[in-house]
């Protein structure tokens, strides 16, 4: 009977031989009806409240029937909550879509009636764990998450009818749960994402849907709805929290802290079945404490006989790790929650046909409704040891750091103290406490100023969490990984920091703030500002925008400072002219760059001569006009959409810049003579139309620069007319002969295969900071960049092309085999091709990764407005500049 079994079973038991008749035939595909109510519940329908409004009371149709719009899962969820008192729904955030992330807060009317109290009595056993009494009679606080990947549809869809089950049921089991426990019910993560594909599937379904997977129903356009508004994927921002919708999950995770936290997705292969957690033993991550896994395994028994019960397939202990503490099922293991991952076969669409029969989206909805109740069953069952288990984490937390050597970190952003800040909202936002010391701070061999430093203390409720946020780890026992092995903050962020054995004294105020000003002369001949800040590329979009004339120094130079000090400026400082300015008056642009001060939280210096007694001069041909003309980012099929989504986040959130977003078909034309750069963002060259192609080249070799992504980079190296050698890790040895008992398992392979991969490691490079395309990356003696792909390009003949180059050892935390590594050692992270009168210019490495790869970012700026001035001869006017 396959993957329909279970509707017969479930139908056999609760309805009449017509309705079981009717439902065969629905489950068959010969209409497109939704199952009753009976399908799904799990007491008879005579049991709920009809107070309560059933969703088809509020829809107009069945659960499963269509696909749940965004709008019409808020409106279902406001009128139960206005006709139950079980329910109190909240919004907690608004996605870039202006759409709302919604709670439900689930209990007993009693509880309603107390529930700050019960949160702040729960939330004090976390935070004073040494003094929490016994929690004896208090609820457990059970958190469930669903559709944070907007096109895995039955978790969202099933929310709806979890919360109909918890507001109108009225068995005993049913007012038990809610009497002893709190219930934050997510209904759905990624509403963007959610909506996008809703709208896709219900577009493209036919009165009788196929179940052909070549459909177009089940092959959703790009980008797809996995990801949120600007492409990115939610189910790893629980870490770097660069989204609203993370950061208002945060704040709600952190203010309830729950005890269990369940994440419910699809797999998109629709020959699966069901999983839960416990996931691969061996991938476990290491900071996740081992009764952890056991509350685990024994709320995976209650999923098995759960699903046994309706005759549903399933699996566990294998696919899927928990390791990244970044996804939302594993960052509440390392936050004293127990994190369980659900993952059921999507049928991505009405219905699919697979090996075990038709997959209908009403089944997929029953499975996930199933093991919800399930957890909290599980939860109500093992309250005592979730409520313990809680308490003790942060106990021992506490102990682990107060024996620590290492006492407390320091870190800084010499010339950039906008990064330093965003590590500070972040760790606040994880609720890890961090403070500005009162004075400077002497670590390893370097003076960390009291005014450019930050000390984040160890000993807090939050050690594991910070201890997951610092580690770099580069040995693993097993080498697959669902996700990134490695994500160091301070390397994402730039920072320089050391370890310290004791704390220093915090300074009056603890939060760093960027306090921009305009300073120096009242009449100015120009104004400058540096280009280490981050908000320093922001600024001149800004100005370039207004149509303010702006040049870029390629020497440092030094002006007067204040009371007589100088003032050193570095490559790449922008300079603004005003006698040479015709879109405004001299007073406009003092107005303007008093409002880049403020806003940005900018320093600019107003200079009154362009002579300031060194070298060189202000009118000297070391200075060199900025322009850019427009940039053109390719998307569409075929583009890696999460790395196109970064670019477009990067321009659109934190520089504030225009960019065009056009297709490749787009690209025949005359369309890229209105741009000077295009960005090719994780996409094959030669999968681009024909012509395309011809006309990206055109282009290039008419004075165009084309940037190179991820795998477009490999792709453009390959080229005839961009052609750059790459270098090819060394073939894993051959094992010796043996015979065939001895060798290698057969199941093993995948292990073997996955060894040979690079996906997300943390790796090292020096730079010249002479270099048009490192210019702004500061007092730094190396960068970390995030490495995921094994493209190494052999360093190009002139050293003027490789602006960066990995050190001996490369590796700073992830998995990668000793073969990569050493292709690493040869190889360069970014290279510029002049072709005819442009540029191409190759990143392996992703240089806004995720968003929050702060301290790589100015290299993507460099290379806009900087790399159509890079030659194999070096300098750019007359050879005087240094790099």
């Amino acid at each position: 009977m396959g993957l329909f079994a279970p509707f017969v079973l479930a139908a056999m038991r609760h309805v009449t031989l017509p309705a079981f008749l009717l439902g065969l035939f629905l489950c068959l595909g010969a209409a497109a009806e939704g199952p009753d109510l009976e399908y799904y519940l799990p007491v008879a329908t005579a049991d709920y409240d009809p107070a309560v409004p059933t969703p088809q009371a509020v829809l107009g149709w069945r659960v499963g029937d269509w696909h749940l719009h965004h709008h019409e899962l808020v409106d279902y969820l406001e009128r139960l909550a206005e006709a139950s008192d079980r329910l109190v729904l909240t919004e907690y955030a608004r996605s870039h879509g202006r759409r709302p992330l919604l709670c439900l807060k689930i209990t007993a009317p009693d509880n309603h009636r107390r529930l700050e109290e019960i949160r702040r009595a729960h939330v004090a056993r976390v935070e004073t764990p040494q003094a929490a009494a016994a929690a004896g009679e208090a609820p457990v606080v059970v958190w469930m998450g669903y559709g944070v990947h907007g096109n895995e549809p039955s978790a969202s869809n099933a929310a709806v009818l979890l919360a109909y089950h918890l507001a109108a049921a009225r068995d005993a089991a049913t007012r038990e749960l809610l009497e002893h426990s709190v219930i934050l019910l997510e209904p759905c993560l990624n509403p963007d994402g959610f909506e996008r594909f809703a709208d896709w599937t219900n577009s493209h379904r036919g009165r009788l849907p196929s179940g052909h997977r070549a459909d177009r129903e089940h092959q959703e356009g790009w980008p797809n709805g996995r990801s949120n508004y600007y492409w990115f994927d939610l189910n790893r921002d629980w870490l770097p929290a660069v989204h609203p919708e993370s950061q208002g999950r945060l704040q709600l995770f952190h203010d309830w802290q729950p005890n269990l936290v369940t994440d419910y997705h699809e797999m998109g292969n629709v020959n699966r079945t069901y999983f839960f957690q416990p996931g691969i033993a061996k991938m476990v991550h290491p900071l996740t404490p081992e009764q952890n896994q056991s509350l685990t395994a024994k709320m995976a028994q209650e999923h098995a006989r759960a699903l046994d019960a309706i005759g549903s397939l399933y699996y566990s202990g294998e696919s899927y790790d928990d390791y990244y503490i970044g996804k939302g099922s594993t960052y509440p293991d390392v936050n004293g929650s127990v994190g369980v991952l659900f993952e059921q076969a999507s049928s991505r669409g009405h219905h699919q046909d697979t090996e075990h029969g038709r997959l209908t989206f009403a089944f997929t909805i029953r499975n996930q409704l199933t093991t919800s109740l399930s957890s909290l069953r599980s939860a109500l069952a093992l309250r005592p040891e979730l409520l313990a288990y809680q308490a003790e984490f942060f106990r021992e937390a506490l102990a682990e750091a107060a024996a620590a050597k290492t006492q407390a970190h320091v870190f800084t952003a010499p010339g950039d103290p906008a990064r330093l800040k965003a590590f500070q909202e972040l760790l606040a936002r994880h609720r890890i406490v961090s403070h500005r010391p009162a004075a400077d701070v002497r670590a390893e061999g370097r003076t960390f100023a009291a005014s450019e430093s930050l000390v984040v203390p160890v000993r807090q409720r939050q050690f594991r969490l910070l201890q997951a946020m610092l580690e770099k780890r580069t040995e693993f026992a097993s080498s697959i990984f669902y996700d990134v092995s490695a994500w160091h903050l301070p390397s994402a962020f730039g920072l320089i920091g050391a370890e310290l054995s004791t704390v220093p004294a915090a300074a009056a105020n603890p939060d760093l703030e960027l306090a921009g000003a305009l300073t120096g002369a009242k009449t100015a001949y120009a104004y400058l500002f540096s280009w280490e800040p981050r908000q320093a590329p922001r600024a001149l979009f800004r100005l370039l925008a207004a149509k303010v004339r702006c040049w870029a120094a390629t020497r440092r130079f030094t002006t007067a400072g204040e009371q007589g000090a100088t003032q050193d400026w570095p490559h790449g400082s922008i300079v603004v002219p005003v006698g040479v300015q015709e879109a405004l008056s001299p007073d406009a642009l003092h107005g303007l760059m008093q409002e880049l001060a403020r806003e940005e939280g900018l320093q600019v210096r107003a200079l009154a001569t362009g002579r300031h007694g060194g070298v060189p001069d202000l009118g000297s041909p070391s200075f060199r006009p900025v322009r850019q003309e427009g940039v053109l980012l390719v998307t569409g099929p075929g583009v890696t959409s999460t790395l196109a989504g970064e670019v477009w986040h990067q321009f659109d959130q934190i520089w504030g810049a225009p960019l065009v977003m056009a297709e490749a078909t787009q690209l025949g034309g005359s369309l890229l003579a209105d741009f000077s750069t295009v960005i090719l963002a994780g996409a094959s060259f030669t999968a681009l139309p024909t012509g395309a192609r011809s006309a990206l080249q055109a282009w290039v070799e008419r004075g165009g620069c084309l940037i190179a992504l991820g795998s477009a980079a490999g792709s453009m190296a390959a080229q005839d007319w961009c052609k750059v050698e790459l270098i090819k890790a060394a073939p894993e040895a051959a094992p010796k002969e043996k015979p065939p008992q001895q060798g290698l398992p057969y199941e093993e392979a995948d292990e073997r295969r996955t060894a040979r991969e690079l996906n997300g490691v943390i790796v090292e490079a020096v730079f010249d900071p002479t270099h048009p395309l490192a210019w702004g990356l500061g007092a730094r003696p190396r960068i970390q960049l995030m490495r995921d792909g094994t493209t190494f390009l052999k360093p190009a003949a002139s050293s003027y092309l490789n602006p960066l180059q990995y050190t001996e050892k490369p590796l700073v935390a992830g998995a990668a085999s000793k073969e990569n590594v050493a292709a690493l050692q040869g190889s360069t992270p970014v290279q510029v091709r002049p072709v005819g009168s442009g540029r191409v210019i190759l990143f392996t490495d992703d240089p806004v990764f995720r968003g929050h790869w702060l301290g790589t970012e100015k290299l993507l700026a460099n290379a806009l407005f900087f790399g159509g001035w890079v030659s194999a001869s070096g300098g750019g006017s007359g050879g005087e500049e240094e790099y």
